[in-house]
């Protein structure tokens, strides 16, 4: 059977969509040989950065100058082309008028839950209703946590019987870094010159950053003089004259890392005194899962799934109250024997979350779709 997924996530710095793809494609060719994968991209798609995973499979480009022609012509053209029999995409965005059986994700649903963008009339109109009728056709959705099928539900009325819940997983790289040399290599790299707390992702407005550098901003002196901030991901790195633009209002004592190289995370995470998710929704969240597969130690969020996916394995903050968020960092940062508690924690927390498994649930749900 042909299976085609759509892969412009793939880009040289690889989005959360990306990654999930690349940790399915990369189990997906050990797992099964009943499925022919034919990966669809654009000019910008870039499957050369990992070519352990992609050789083997075929590949099918199709230039994209206009975002809405290519997802629904040219994609359809392509899908009938190669003869597919199910389409997989890593998004709501499908191709309506396609006659072959699809399959959609929605990991989360952030653009229509969270300000500023939920006042959007592009959001709350043309996002709410393509999603709609998408689902309306697709077979399967796929989400990745029971909290986003709850806000699926309550919020686009998408008919529950065919949404199925897929943990993501963690890709086995991610685990301590023990050698010291290592971890000291890529704290030069990115210019951090003493211990360190960290949070990884990207710098839009509900990752809540803002609250964070405040938060940070409260902390004793002592601390401040001990321990740096760093902000990983972002697109290029900020400078400190660069924060107003940012968003940062304050970045005196706090490092903007630019773009993390893949390689360099398990080494980032393994060298963190406390790894900081503070969130105001996620449909998932991997880093903080990640950061724990190192031996980090984590506080989160007690937003949106990051009970469900995180457990008992960090200490919970309210993300909009900047006090409780500081009192967290400090209160990790001050007791080492509930740091070191955390770490045990979410080192057994993170094997729940496997590629694996991830795999296997997304080939069965292709699989029930086929039959």
């Amino acid at each position: 059977m042909k299976v085609g997924i759509d892969c412009r996530e793939l880009r040289p710095y690889i989005t959360g969509i990306g990654r999930i793809l690349l940790e399915f494609l990369r189990e997906a060719r050990r797992k099964t040989k009943h499925f022919d994968f034919i990966l669809f991209g654009n000019q910008f798609t870039d499957f050369s950065s990992f070519p352990d995973v992609f050789e083997d499979y075929r590949k099918v480009i199709l230039r994209e100058k206009l975002t809405l022609w290519w997802d629904q012509i040219q994609l359809k053209n392509a899908i009938k082309k190669n003869n597919i029999d199910v389409f997989f995409s890593p998004y709501y965005k499908i191709p309506l008028l396609t006659k072959t059986k699809t399959i959609l994700s929605i990991f989360d649903v952030t653009y229509l839950l969270v300000e500023p963008y939920r006042s959007s009339f592009g959001n709350k109109f043309y996002i709410k209703n393509f999603i709609q009728l998408a689902s309306r056709k697709a077979k399967r959705i796929i989400t990745s946590s029971h909290s986003t099928k709850s806000d699926l539900l309550e919020n686009l009325h998408l008919p529950e019987e065919k949404i199925e819940v897929v943990y993501l997983g963690v890709n086995p790289k991610f685990q301590a870094i023990v050698e010291k040399n290592e971890r000291d290599a890529v704290k030069k790299k990115y210019e951090i010159p003493k211990k360190y707390l960290l949070y990884v992702g990207n710098f839009l407005p509900h990752k809540n950053l803002k609250n964070l550098v405040a938060a940070y901003n409260l902390l004793p002196e002592n601390i401040k003089d001990e321990y740096s901030l760093v902000l990983g991901g972002g697109g290029p790195k900020i400078s400190s004259r660069g924060g107003e633009q940012s968003g940062l209002s304050d970045l005196q004592s706090i490092i903007t890392s630019g773009n993390i190289l893949d390689e360099d995370l398990p080494a980032l995470y393994s060298g963190a005194e406390l790894f900081v998710f503070p969130s105001l929704y996620e449909g998932f969240g991997l880093p903080p899962l990640e950061a724990m597969a190192c031996g980090c130690p984590v506080i989160s969020s007690n937003t949106s799934s990051m009970p469900e996916v995180l457990g008992d394995a960090a200490l919970f903050f309210n993300p909009n109250h900047i006090g409780e968020m500081s009192l967290a960092i400090r209160k990790i940062l001050e007791d080492e024997h509930l740091r070191n508690s955390f770490r045990q924690k979410g080192h057994e927390r993170a094997k729940l979350f496997t590629s694996e498994k991830m795999a296997e649930r997304m080939l069965a749900i292709f699989e029930s779709v086929i039959q």
